[in-house]
């Protein structure tokens, strides 16, 4: 298994799909095959964000969506245009 410090770079920004949802509302996604847990990424599994990692661990990391010039929904169900 490669450790995520290896594929991702704490601060560093990446395209993520949200595969799914936990209980605490945060998408779930992967980057170069590390699961990359979304702070206040609350809309429906299949949306895209870019994201900044915050918190990179040996064997995932946590981000947050970041403004951009594409449509990307954040979590409190606004767009960012």
């Amino acid at each position: 298994m490669e450790l995520a410090s290896k594929a991702l770079e704490e601060g560093g920004t990446y395209e993520v799909r949200v595969d799914a949802k936990n209980p605490k509302g945060e998408g779930i996604g992967k980057v170069n095959d590390v699961v990359v847990f979304i702070k206040n990424a609350k809309a429906r599994a299949g949306k895209t964000y870019m994201v900044k990692i915050t918190k990179l661990h040996q064997t995932f990391a946590y981000a947050e969506p970041i403004e951009t010039n594409s449509k990307y929904f954040i979590g409190n169900g606004s767009l960012i245009v």
